[in-house]
């Protein structure tokens, strides 16, 4: 009974032992170069040089969803999404590489050397350091108290990120974080500067140039502050020179044109562009967004004969799901897309 016994467990085991080992996942490369629309129902993408959009491509890819998403960042072969927690993907195949909890409100990220990200957490008023390797915070940055950091982007050696307040207390400071020195990597506190109420966005071409929103309060136009534009040398966190914005309020998402040679950005009433001094600003775009992007693309002028154009890519707060595209070139809209849900940020991959 006993050796029957145990040359049955013998062939079970070697059955159990001999079992085929499931098949590893198979990512497609379908991704890549294109635009990248995140919504409050996922990500979507059009591959560049055609019109067809994918919609939710985490989620189809991965078989989960992004728990509260509010932005991305590409940087290399990775996209980043921020939304309650920090997801890593390749770019090419959407492939989850790691997910990061243990932040109360993040709003932006940046990636910087060794491997690492910085993400903001509006509601600590923190900076929390990713280690990509192996997708865990590993330090925390302090702000200021009550600051709510959420911009934050790259120049040199430095991170600047902008203290942006929230619905009750407005800021008005940036403060830079070291994060190397030569190969060492650091996360240290170097600077910071006071600049115009609520700064919410910037671009890192030569200068810094911050935007900042001012105050728009609706129902008592009184506490109203205008919108102002800080150009500052990078290096030293000296300001080049400010402007206040007349009669615009609530400024955000400040873009550059390829050339340089002028702004936009969105802002109570519309779409503004203006030159670089801040000196001659106007509405070119009356419709109300709170999202806008700028890349490069080539269109028909005829039959024969391409060219090429910056094209802004904006949504529509009053009609949920658009995103409109405009050329530059022409000063006309070309285009409409439509996803499912608010549309929170574009992104592009060229």
């Amino acid at each position: 009974m006993f050796k029957n016994t145990f040359l049955i467990s013998l062939l079970l085991f070697v059955f159990i032992s001999c079992e085929k080992d499931p098949d590893p996942i198979s990512y497609s490369n379908s991704y890549g170069n294109g635009t990248y629309i995140l919504s409050d129902n996922g990500l979507n993408f059009i591959k560049k040089n055609t019109s067809s959009l994918k919609s939710g491509i985490f989620s189809n890819v991965n078989g989960l969803s992004i728990i509260n998403p509010k932005t991305i960042e590409i940087y290399g072969s990775k996209l980043y999404i921020v939304g309650d927690d920090f997801y890593s993907t390749d770019i090419n195949t959407l492939q989850l590489l790691g997910q990061v909890d243990g932040f109360s409100d993040p709003a932006g990220c940046a990636i910087v050397t060794q491997n690492r990200a910085f993400v903001t957490d509006k509601a600590e008023s923190l900076v929390k350091v990713v280690d990509l390797n192996d997708f865990r915070i590993i330090s925390e940055i302090e702000t200021g108290e009550g600051t709510s950091p959420a911009f934050i982007i790259n120049k040199f050696d430095k991170s600047f990120i902008l203290n942006g307040g929230d619905s009750n207390n407005y800021d008005s400071t940036l403060v830079t974080v070291t994060y190397k020195d030569d190969l060492i990597p650091l996360a240290d506190i170097s600077g910071n500067l006071v600049v115009g109420k609520n700064p919410n966005s910037a671009i890192a071409t030569g200068n810094i140039k911050v935007l900042c929103s001012g105050v728009y309060d609706e129902n008592n136009p009184s506490n109203n502050i205008e919108s102002s534009f800080y150009n500052i040398y990078p290096s030293d966190l000296l300001i080049n020179f400010s402007q206040n914005l007349s009669s615009i309020y609530n400024a955000n998402n400040l873009v550059e044109t390829s050339n340089g040679n002028n702004f936009y950005f969105t802002a109570n009433g519309g779409i503004y562009r203006t030159n670089t001094q801040m000196t001659n600003v106007n509405m070119v775009i009356p419709i109300e967004s709170d999202v806008l992007n700028i890349t490069t693309e080539k269109y028909a002028v005829n039959d024969t004969t391409d060219a090429y154009s910056n094209i802004l890519y904006m949504n529509d707060l009053n009609n949920t799901g658009k995103i409109y595209k405009y050329n530059i070139n022409l000063s006309m809209m070309v285009d409409t897309l439509s996803v499912s849900g608010k549309v929170l940020d574009i992104k592009f991959k060229n």
